[in-house]
């Protein structure tokens, strides 16, 4: 005979909320879930801030080695832009020397040393020229701060006013860009009688 005060064999183990379905003979368990003990919460942290620690490094490693590489890259292509324009610049620097040369040797001519450094410039011009660079054109334009750089005005009849009556200094541009300005007279006012 059972007890008063125990409960027949197929009762459940637990009270059932009011709620939650009877399911019979057998209760519905839950899974467990186990709550890890702080020691073991410590050591997970642990490994994954290990993790992440390493990933960083893995990280800052490869971005210093394309920065290298980029900068390596950089270097040889300047090195490369350099020798082709030194290549293209080396007649001017030869046109120079015999015109130097033939100068010492005693070479009279005045005519002839004018025309071989009339030559070099044109060799070196045109050099420049292959590479994107131009003469900023300037004498008898409006003047152009852009462009420009005044260093005086001068009061004329011969030029509109605002005009750059004379050059001082080549400018050159670099496809659009100024690399540098000519140094220019502007034309002033009329001047009064």
């Amino acid at each position: 005979m059972n007890a008063p005060d125990s409960a027949p064999d197929n009762a459940p183990d637990r009270a059932s909320a009011p709620n939650e379905p009877q399911t019979g003979g057998n209760a519905h368990k839950e899974p467990t879930v186990e709550i890890p003990t702080h020691e073991q919460e410590l050591q997970r942290l642990r490994e994954e801030r290990n993790n992440f620690e390493q990933q960083l490094q893995r990280q800052l490693a490869d971005a210093a080695n394309v920065r290298r590489r980029q900068r390596q890259e950089m270097d040889d292509q300047k090195r490369r832009v350099i020798e082709g324009l030194t290549q293209e610049l080396l007649p001017a620097l030869d046109s120079f020397g015999m015109a130097l040369t033939a100068f010492d040797g005693g070479s009279t001519d005045p005519k002839a040393l004018v025309e071989g450094v009339r030559m070099t410039r044109m060799l070196l011009t045109s050099a420049l020229e292959r590479h994107g660079l131009a003469e900023i054109k300037a004498e008898g334009q409006p003047f152009d701060p852009l462009r420009h750089e005044a260093v005086g005005v001068e009061p004329t009849t011969t030029t509109p006013e605002g005009h750059v009556l004379r050059v001082l200094q080549s400018g050159y541009l670099l496809g659009d860009r100024v690399v540098r300005h000519s140094r220019v007279v502007v034309a002033g006012p009329t001047p009064k009688s």
